[in-house]
């Protein structure tokens, strides 16, 4: 069974990282790589972008459902350990 943070402070504040920082993460790394001499295309560009658009929700989501809990979710288990 999942176990429950017993101490607040043990817990992450801050769960997720927005999506924009994630494809802002993405964007300036591209914009390095590019500036040392990376050769791609706009057309290129355009495409890691549109994917990082599309995966980068999906990674936060990913990542957050492993440490957020829903009200209902920690009553019913606290019901269920006592």
């Amino acid at each position: 069974m999942t176990q429950i943070p017993t101490d607040p402070e043990s817990a992450p504040s801050e769960p997720l990282v927005s999506v924009g920082a994630i494809t802002a993460g993405v964007t300036a790394v591209l914009a390095l790589l590019i500036a040392f001499g990376l050769n791609i295309s706009d057309g290129q560009q355009s495409a890691i972008l549109g994917v990082v658009a599309v995966v980068a929700p999906l990674v936060a989501a990913l990542a957050g459902r492993s440490r957020v809990w829903s009200p209902a979710t920690v009553a019913r288990l606290m019901r269920r350990q006592g």
